[in-house]
Parts: C-alpha cells; sequence; structure tokens
C-alpha cells in the first residue's frame, strides 16, 4: 500500500528515481547496477506485492502442517525479489539476472511437491524460459552496437522510433 501512495506521489510530482553505480567495466561497455524508481515500476510492484500477498496468506493456511512451508516461504520471497529486479531494471544485464533468477525459483515451485508429473512440468518452464533467455542474450548482442546496455542511454540519444521500430522485430 505504501509503494502505491508513493507511486501516486511520483505521478503528481512528475519525478522519477534513479539509483545507479558502476558493477564492472568490460572494454568499452560499462556494466552498471541501475535501479529505476518511476511511477510505472512502483504501480507494477504495488501489484506485484499485492499478489503475493495473497499468495502468502493463503498459503499459510493451505499449508499450515506441511513441513516444507519454510521451504516455500524462502522461494515466494527470492520469487518476489527477482520480480522486483525485473520491474524496476533498465538495464539488460540487471533484466538477465532478473529473468534468470525468475526462471531457477519458478522451476523451484512448479517442483515443490515431487512427482514425476511436476518434474516433467518443470522441464517444459526451464525450456520456455530457455527461450527467453535466448531472446534476451540477442538483445544484450543488439545493445553492444550502442555501447550501453542501458535502456534509458538509447531512449534519450538515439531516435525514438528507431527504437521502437527495431526493439518490435523482438517481440
Amino acid at each position: 500500500m505504501i509503494i502505491f501512495i508513493i507511486g501516486l506521489l511520483l505521478i503528481y510530482f512528475d519525478e522519477f528515481y534513479i539509483i545507479e553505480s558502476m558493477f564492472l567495466y568490460i572494454n568499452s561497455c560499462m556494466v552498471l547496477c541501475v535501479i529505476l524508481i518511476d511511477r510505472v515500476s512502483l504501480m507494477f510492484i504495488s501489484f506485484v506485492f499485492l499478489i503475493s500477498s495473497m499468495i502468502l496468506l493463503y498459503s499459510m493456511e493451505y499449508m499450515n502442517f506441511d513441513l516444507n512451508k519454510n521451504r516455500f516461504l524462502f522461494l515466494m520471497v527470492l520469487f518476489i525479489m527477482f520480480m522486483c529486479l525485473l520491474i524496476m531494471s533498465p538495464n539488460m544485464i540487471s533484466i538477465l539476472l532478473g529473468w534468470d533468477g525468475l526462471g531457477m525459483v519458478y522451476f523451484c515451485l512448479v517442483i515443490f511437491y515431487q512427482s514425476k508429473k511436476s518434474y516433467s512440468s518443470g522441464f517444459v518452464t526451464v525450456i520456455l524460459n530457455r527461450m527467453g533467455y535466448l531472446f534476451i542474450i540477442m538483445s544484450l548482442i543488439w545493445m553492444l552496437n550502442f555501447g550501453s546496455w542501458n535502456f534509458m542511454y538509447i531512449y534519450y540519444y538515439f531516435n525514438i522510433n528507431y527504437f521502437f521500430m527495431i526493439s518490435l522485430l523482438f517481440l
């Protein structure tokens, strides 16, 4: 609820915040750890928190006597953390880390009740996750042409119509 109110305040004052630190420097590309806090990301995160809180409240009662309740709660917190990283990151490296983390945690959640059917469903999610991973890697290679893995750099310094036309090719 607090994040939703902060998002409404950012809409009202038309502000956004960028937290940035250099993580690594490879050849001519800096790998930055960038977190973008704006109205859109806070609105999405508030919905993620709303849905996740309902899942956690339901699972507390549903899994009350389950021995692996703490493992499920840990996996859900990791899922929420990687989802927030994916939402608040305008940097392709952070998006890649968030996507990979989501894929691993999602696989663990699918195979939580360890049976043959859940294992086969888990491997289907791994294969589908790797397809998305392939597109993210292709986007990383494409963004090397611009000298930055940061979406804000491409948005402000290049023709926006060109950027959207190329990004539509990846959808």
